[in-house]
């Protein structure tokens, strides 16, 4: 049978999470325990947590300006694709990262509308990062997906040959319906 860690330095524990610097659960993974353990004892000391500070954020980027469009040039659905693709991509790191820091974003949800009266706007921030409307974007990112990738698939092989096919034939002039001669 496995032995438990029986002393938990609370003292530092309680630094650390009232530095602010750190996630709940980057503190627990160090300390060998779980982040709802930290939680709780936080809660119940009332510990209070320094929000984190701009450096620690990631940096606010501009998106390129889009390319100038030619209304001659034709477009170019595998283009398309491909950078809906890109743009695909990037959702699902977003939903990572909101995943994975889910427990830091509801106690910053909860700091910021503990003066609230109403509930509903709490319930309502605690909804968007909450397994439902995560799975919810799970789903639609990975239909958006699929769409992407039967727009930009080629042709079958059937499809391909028939092609293939006409542009030989059309190399050759139409020959017209067969013609009965009478052999005597």
């Amino acid at each position: 049978m496995a032995t438990r860690k029986t002393t938990v330095d609370w003292q530092r524990i309680e630094i650390e999470y009232c530095s602010g610097e750190d996630s709940i659960r980057e503190i627990a993974d160090r300390h060998d325990i779980s982040d709802t353990a930290i939680r709780k004892r936080a809660k119940v000391e009332k510990w209070v947590r320094k929000v984190r500070t701009a450096n620690r954020r990631e940096p606010e980027r501009q998106p390129p300006p889009p390319a100038p469009i030619d209304p001659e040039t034709p477009v170019d659905a595998a283009a398309i694709a491909d950078g809906g693709r890109a743009l695909v991509a990037r959702m699902l790191d977003e939903l990572d990262v909101v995943t994975s820091h889910r427990g830091e974003l509801e106690d910053m949800i909860l700091q910021a509308t503990e003066d609230d009266d109403d509930a509903a706007r709490r319930d309502g921030m605690m909804r968007a990062v909450g397994l439902a409307g995560r799975a919810n974007t799970m789903k639609t990112l990975a239909l958006a997906l699929k769409t992407l990738n039967e727009a930009a698939a080629p042709q079958g092989k059937k499809a391909q040959q028939q092609d293939k096919a006409n542009e030989i034939a059309s190399r050759f002039r139409p020959i017209g319906p067969p013609t009965l001669k009478a052999v005597s």
